[in-house]
């Protein structure tokens, strides 16, 4: 409608009631269209003229709405909080649809700012008319529901609103996805690895360009760690390495070659984890962290391959760049395993008291006592 013909009508209007309807209609039209700012201009005006309770808050929650979608949270969240306020279902004109439309819509903004426990509390009173709200709107609420649970650690109840929105969708539907995804994320929370496998695994054969494919794989490959599975983890990076490869995009790149080595050290192939580690080292740790990190590889595989004074060489370099870094523990031992096997005795005592006063106790500790 134009804008001239709205005027007319609206001078025409018989009724407030009319005049309502002309604006919800014509602001409609406005929303349609993306037009958010000036659907909110005329949704606001009906609500200057509505009475009852019910149709106030229609009107609010659309208002509310609009701001939404323009990106206005601040307004939004005024107007949307307002409409859960007036809307009474034991009056008249109460409308379940819109009711849970509001209260969805304050449930993504709340997420969307941090304020867990109140998305969730918004999201629940919009479960209660989840029957009026359609397919798109049902799907996302029950996986907005699984991110609050997932959220604060209720894995368990995150998983059975996970569920929910995969009976809501079709099979093949690209949400699925992320369904998929959430699902194995919450399986791995409660330490179900091979669950979670079998869910991730989906992610990748339903969508193998997935946005999060790296976090997929790379949760793949810490399920697989968990289960002792180090073949398969170590295929999982190997393959990530392969895809990261095959993109234009730089990207440092020497994490996933930690994981590499530290894959081909468990599967006790120690050349193979030896040159991963050198070529890791060729591309540039990122921080001294990383660095030693890395670099403990060399003394670790030195070490197991029985070339002890190129073990404790490698490792004093390493100490030098930082003394604390992850993997340490295995780091340390075998640097006392080292120096005991190259016949120094005064390292040894000095890097044994280190994994005692370190790690304090455990058949590590155990087994370097017994030596002599």
């Amino acid at each position: 409608m134009k804008i001239g013909e709205f005027r007319f009508k609206m001078d025409r209007a018989a009724s407030v009631e009319d005049k309502i309807a002309l604006l919800d209609a014509h602001a409609e039209s406005f929303f349609q269209k993306g037009r958010y700012a000036e659907a909110g201009k005329f949704f606001g005006q009906a609500l200057e003229l509505a009475r009852l309770p019910n149709v106030r808050a229609y009107f609010a929650g659309q208002v509310g709405i609009c701001s939404y979608s323009a990106g206005d949270d601040k307004q939004a969240l005024r107007y949307l909080l307002k409409a859960a306020r007036l809307f009474d279902p034991g009056t008249p004109e109460f409308m379940p649809d819109m009711c849970g439309f509001v209260h969805f819509h304050l449930g993504s903004l709340f997420e969307y700012h941090g304020k867990v426990a109140k998305s969730l509390e918004a999201r629940r009173v919009c479960e209660q008319y989840v029957n009026a709200q359609e397919k798109d709107t049902q799907w996302m609420l029950y996986a907005g529901i699984s991110r609050n649970y997932e959220s604060l650690g209720r894995h368990d109840e995150a998983i059975k609103y996970s569920q929910k929105a995969i009976q809501v969708l079709s099979d093949n539907d690209p949400g699925l996805a992320y369904l998929y995804e959430s699902m194995g994320n919450n399986y791995m929370g409660l330490k179900q690895y091979h669950e979670a496998i079998k869910y991730f695994s989906k992610v990748m054969e339903l969508d193998p360009d997935f946005e999060r494919r790296d976090e997929v794989h790379l949760s793949l490959a810490t399920c697989y760690q968990q289960l002792t599975n180090d073949q398969m983890a170590l295929e999982t990076y190997e393959k990530m390495l392969e895809i990261k490869q095959l993109t234009d995009k730089r990207e440092n790149l020497t994490w996933l070659y930690i994981k590499i080595a530290q894959s081909q050290f468990r599967l006790e192939r120690y050349e193979k984890s030896l040159l991963v580690t050198l070529e890791a080292l060729r591309r540039r740790p990122r921080n001294n962290l990383e660095k030693a990190e890395i670099r403990s590889y060399l003394t670790n595989n030195y070490h197991e391959l029985g070339r002890y004074r190129e073990a404790v060489a490698e490792g004093e370099k390493t100490l030098k760049i930082a003394k604390k870094f992850p993997g340490d523990n295995l780091f340390y031992f075998r640097m006392a395993l080292s120096y005991f096997k190259a016949g120094d005795k005064k390292n040894f005592t000095k890097y044994r008291a280190l994994c005692r006063k370190r790690y304090c106790e455990g058949s590590w500790i155990a087994y370097l006592d017994k030596l002599t």
